[in-house]
């Protein structure tokens, strides 16, 4: 849990705070400015700090400055499932920190080192009405997570694990060749879906085998598209 002995306050580097896309398009002095009239903390937090509770308040914005954080859910049963990884410079749960109960709804924890920038509730209200591009730059960032969550509830919306592979091959760019570059390890994309990784090894061979796709490193080429299509269809 996090605690005022393993939180470290330290000066604030506009440099890092210019490269959020909170702050993108904004002059450093412009944000030096902004920041001196709110309270705002940058902060370090050592490998392995909660830095937020799972169903806890969500009244902060946490921006990463370094590091990475992953984030995890508990489900009814008790289990962990890891929801995914977060790297600098992205901030944590945007859509979450307005409404009326308004929760983090996974817990993240550091992976590593991580320094961020903690902003409270009242603060994010204050710099939204201040500055138009900080209010376009939120709005943009809140849609991109919601278009992401979409995303994914999609993904776990199919049952099979032939069925998450084919969706999630799906929605990547497409390269000249009818084939897409994987964006993440096996052992990545095996913690997205919430499989084993010999699983996902398994199915990709047996997909292969079948005559859907072909493998070559990260490049998967599609052999057969319409009966990929086909088998995600409702």
């Amino acid at each position: 849990m996090l605690t005022f002995e393993n939180l470290i306050i330290h000066k604030m580097n506009t440099k890092e705070i210019a490269r959020t896309t909170l702050f993108a398009h904004i002059p450093e002095n412009e944000i030096e400015k902004i920041l001196t009239d709110i309270q705002v903390n940058e902060s370090a937090f050592p490998k392995g700090t909660i830095m937020a509770m799972q169903d806890e308040p969500c009244n902060r914005l946490i921006l990463l400055l370094s590091g990475s954080v992953k984030a995890e859910m508990m489900d009814p049963s008790g289990k962990i499932v890891k929801v995914e990884d977060i790297e600098a410079p992205n901030p944590l749960a945007p859509l979450f920190l307005f409404g009326k109960e308004s929760r983090f709804p996974v817990q993240v924890t550091t992976r590593e080192n991580v320094t961020a920038l903690i902003i409270p509730k009242t603060s994010v209200l204050k710099i939204l009405r201040m500055n138009e591009q900080l209010l376009q730059n939120f709005l943009d960032i809140s849609a991109f997570y919601a278009s992401a969550l979409t995303k994914k509830l999609h993904l776990m919306s199919f049952r099979t694990i032939r069925q998450k592979i084919i969706i999630y091959l799906l929605n990547l760019p497409e390269k000249g060749s009818g084939s897409v570059d994987l964006d993440r390890t096996q052992h990545a994309l095996a913690e997205y879906f919430g499989v084993s990784r010999p699983a996902l090894a398994r199915e990709l061979r047996n997909m292969q085998d079948d005559g859907l796709i072909e493998i070559e490193k990260k490049r998967v080429k599609f052999v057969n598209k319409n009966k990929l299509i086909q088998l995600v269809r409702f």
